[in-house]
């Protein structure tokens, strides 16, 4: 039931029945009707939208335009938080045209702020901050404090946003510092908490941690339970994060007994679902189970937006422990509630994994049904995530555009070089992308000839081959243009310095250092999509010592000028592994371990053989890394913050990883700050050669497995 703006003679009676002919009390009508529409935004979608509703035909029967005012924006915001976008601008829309015939800067603050978070949600990212601005503007004009720290926060979560943490940062601090002119410790507390929320995107937890024990500490100090225990939950996340998970476990069981104190059943399911996830991530599946089952009875008090992942994650969980009717129930679920909303994101993941139940029940025709679906989602999601990406890097340029000013023409036509590289690899992304979505819709004939769901897993091999080969291209075209950059830069330095302004030099100097490590880390990639290209099928097995000798020989000059010391020991057999790979598997990690130390390197080698299977260690005495660092190192060019002063693109230990990863293996390692650091790599046993068996093996190996059983005897 929803009301219309033009009503019939039965309705214009029933609302002349509500109204009295006290002014005050319609106002208390209207009031209540948009209070009770506020209370079951997140409960009762419909209920909300006839109050709501109701509040505005009220209204525009009284000719009351403030009322009318704050009933658009009421409908606005119950579609926005149903994540209804569309109609939520259509409603926004119109309370923004009435503001302007109210006299009332308080109206324009609040629709100005609603106004700038919709268009931040639907990706209108220039809009969303013109907003934030007037916001701040007319806050400032009229001393409206309160309004000025929610300006400066909310472009805080409009930058961390689009990855823009420089200026997220400053304007988070900028909100803080209003609320510490105005004593609110509760809006100091929601910045820092949205600052530490914006570290954990970025993966810079130890700041996402040093924010969030600030907030923590503060609400402690004003005693409010409810910040601290919200405090509380982000802090288990950051540490789940980083796969603390025992860690990260009293912190949410801690915050979930101040929830259930306060009878907060809001907070009490979101802390569940939190506590789910954590023994979920620990394979300790029963008693994730258990916590998902204790969220069943607060259900209607999930946010709309998330009750389909709830089930999604449920269905997920009852797959692992192979309880299959109930994950399709709870899956089927999940598409159900999803569907009503247009949640591709779920409809994509759920549509899948449904497909794989019915697999695992041989129901091949309704896996392929599900699997087709669970494609065109992602085709769908895929295009969506593309037009974000690119109004992100819109939003990016405008503003960059708009804070800087060219200080001279020369130095601008040097820079423009760069703009045109950038143009070139969005342009071969854009290419990249129209050829993954021709391969994607071609692989459904395949799809057609074979209903086993085995089949995405050559559509996953085909993407990954195009992925390799636009890395190669990528990495050897561009350092042309590079090239061309360095010596236009060179030229105008040249000749037309003198006509330049002082800063124009350190300009040119920062071109020229970028295109520097540009050309360091283009080199780099070459390498990794050389290696990721590579076939790993091996005809001619490897003797382990004979590689690490080689190794030795290529790194003579660097083993004696840092005076190290490499000793081998233990089992080290014959493998079939393509030399290749062990050279530069081994170069790569003994290298690291003469580069990272402080004095001079002593790398002990051994091989042996544990829980079948083929483990080799390097040890070192270099300067060590965190135990956190464990998944980062192993990330294409990912360099941690010790390394800075050490050269390098990042890229050895994830070729490492890529090798290792070919032949079915792990590589992992233990370390101590200060001492240093081992790295374990492990193969499957039926990669090693037998001694006696000597087909296959080349005549080098053959001549060193000779010297080696006569040292022996």
């Amino acid at each position: 039931m929803v009301f219309t703006v033009h009503n019939s003679a039965a309705q214009g009676n029933e609302l002349k029945k509500l109204i009295t002919t006290d002014t005050v009390n319609s106002s208390q009508t209207i009031s209540q009707l948009l209070k009770s529409a506020k209370q079951k935004t997140l409960k009762n979608f419909d209920g909300a939208l006839v109050d709501a509703n109701q509040a505005l035909n009220l209204s525009i029967y009284k000719q009351n335009k403030p009322s009318v005012f704050q009933s658009y924006r009421r409908i606005g915001n119950i579609y926005e938080e149903n994540s209804r976008y569309k109609e939520a601008r259509l409603y926004y829309e119109k309370a923004i045209s009435l503001s302007k015939t109210i006299n009332n800067d308080s109206s324009k603050l609040d629709i100005y702020v609603d106004w700038a978070i919709i268009n931040k949600k639907t990706g209108n990212y220039k809009i969303a901050q013109d907003f934030y601005n007037a916001t701040l503007e007319l806050a400032e004009k009229t001393k409206d404090i309160e309004m000025i720290e929610f300006a400066h926060d909310g472009l805080g979560s409009l930058y961390a946003l689009v990855g823009d943490y420089e200026k997220a940062v400053h304007a988070f601090h900028q909100s803080i510092k209003v609320a510490e002119q105005r004593q609110n410790k509760q809006g100091v507390i929601k910045s820092l908490r949205n600052l530490s929320d914006m570290y954990l995107k970025a993966q810079n937890y130890e700041l996402a941690t040093i924010n969030i024990k600030q907030a923590y500490g503060m609400a402690l100090e004003i005693k409010d339970t409810s910040r601290i225990s919200s405090a509380l939950n982000i802090h288990g996340q950051i540490l789940s994060a980083q796969r603390q998970f025992q860690e990260a476990l009293p912190k949410h069981e801690q915050a979930l007994g101040m929830f259930e104190k306060r009878g907060d059943k809001k907070k009490i399911v979101q802390t569940l679902i939190l506590i789910a996830d954590v023994y979920t991530s620990l394979k300790n599946y029963k008693v994730a189970e258990s916590y998902f089952i204790r969220c069943i009875p607060f259900k209607d008090f999930i946010e709309y937006n998330e009750l389909p992942n709830f089930y999604y994650k449920l269905g997920k969980l009852y797959q692992k422990q192979n309880q299959n009717e109930k994950a399709i129930q709870s899956l089927e679920k999940s598409i159900e509630l999803a569907s009503q909303k247009g949640f591709k994101d779920v409809l994509q993941k759920a549509n899948l994994s449904l497909s794989q139940s019915f697999n695992k029940k041989q129901d091949y025709r309704s896996a392929y049904t599900y699997l087709e679906k669970a494609n065109s989602y992602g085709d769908s999601l895929f295009t969506e995530e593309k037009t974000s990406k690119l109004a992100e890097a819109q939003f990016k340029f405008d503003v960059e555009r708009g804070e800087k000013e060219i200080q001279a023409l020369k130095v601008k036509q040097g820079f423009s070089m760069l703009v045109i590289a950038v143009c070139v690899i969005v342009f071969l992304i854009g290419v990249f992308i129209y050829i993954l979505k021709l391969k994607n819709k071609n692989t459904l004939v395949l799809l057609q000839k074979n209903q086993e769901i085995i089949l995405q897993n050559t559509r996953l091999e085909k993407s990954n081959e195009i992925l390799r080969q636009f890395a190669y291209a990528s990495a050897h075209d561009l350092k042309e243009p590079l090239r061309s950059i360095s010596s236009f830069v060179h030229i105008i330095h040249r000749r037309y310095m003198k006509l330049l302004p002082p800063e124009a030099e350190e300009y040119m100097n920062f071109v020229i250092g970028g295109v520097k490590r540009m050309e360091q880390l283009l080199s780099a990639l070459l390498e990794y999509s050389t290696v990721a290209s590579d076939d790993h099928v091996v005809t001619n097995a490897t003797l382990l010592t004979k590689v690490l000798n080689d190794v030795k020989e290529n790194l003579h000059t660097t083993i004696q000028e840092k005076k190290a010391v490499i000793n081998t020991e233990g089992y080290l057999p014959i493998v079939w592994v393509s030399q290749l790979h062990l050279t530069q598997l081994f170069q790569n990690l003994i290298s690291n371990s003469m580069k990272f130390s402080n004095r001079p390197p002593i790398i002990n080698i051994k091989g042996e053989v544990i829980d079948n299977q083929l483990v080799i260690n390097i040890q070192d005495n270099g300067i060590g890394m965190k135990k956190e660092y464990s998944d980062k190192i192993f990330r294409l060019f990912q360099r941690l913050s010790r390394s800075s002063q050490y050269e390098g693109t990042g890229i050895g230990l994830a070729i490492c990883k890529h090798i290792v990863d070919k032949y079915n293996g792990t590589i992992w390692f233990d370390s101590v700050e200060g001492e240093g650091t081992t790295f374990h790599i492990s193969f499957p046993l039926n990669l090693i050669k037998q001694e006696r068996d000597t087909e296959g093996v080349d005549h080098d190996v053959k001549k060193d497995m000779l010297v080696l059983r006569a040292v022996k005897s």
